[in-house]
């Protein structure tokens, strides 16, 4: 047996197997540095964002100090006629036109929670295991019919005299 064509087969297969190896890898990392790259070019957007939104704000000191506590009580809302400017999240008293489609969106979500709720309970699902569980509680009900009549039955032949006064 000749062991020179059977080595140079193994050298040669041994040296692929690192090729591809290390083309895996060579890929693998590129596909890596392009995610670094996008990421940090999502990051540099983010951070030019958040820069702008901070810009936008204004400062406490040029506001002339911290805001006062009674900005932020929920008593106080109902004393100020509209938003106070430059405060988000506070909004002025709903309008008459307003007030009415507040009033009707609240209805129409009052409306489709209840539309979704009947159509869950009406389900087949549900009412499959309604029945099931109906079926159940008769079959426990003649059970525990049954025992009972087995009992008086029972304290009836235990009793003989009570049941002539029965009659």
């Amino acid at each position: 047996m000749d062991l020179v064509p059977l080595l140079s087969v193994t050298i040669v297969l041994v040296v692929l197997g690192l090729v591809a190896v290390l083309a895996v890898a060579v890929a693998g990392r590129r596909r890596l540095e392009r995610q670094l790259q996008s990421a940090r070019a999502d990051l540099g957007l983010l951070q030019d964002r958040l820069d702008a939104l901070a810009g936008s704000l204004p400062s406490p000191a040029a506001a002339g100090g911290p805001p006062a506590r009674e900005q932020y009580l929920i008593t106080s809302l109902a004393d100020q006629p509209e938003a106070p400017d430059g405060v988000p999240g506070l909004a002025a008293r709903p309008a008459g036109h307003d007030l009415v489609t507040l009033a009707l969106a609240e209805s129409t979500i009052r409306l489709a929670a209840l539309a979704h709720g009947v159509r869950r309970a009406l389900s087949p699902e549900n009412r499959n295991r309604i029945r099931f569980e109906m079926g159940r509680e008769v079959k426990r009900s003649r059970r525990q019919r049954r025992r009972d009549v087995k009992e008086a039955k029972r304290h009836l032949r235990a009793h003989p005299d009570l049941s002539e006064d029965a009659a």
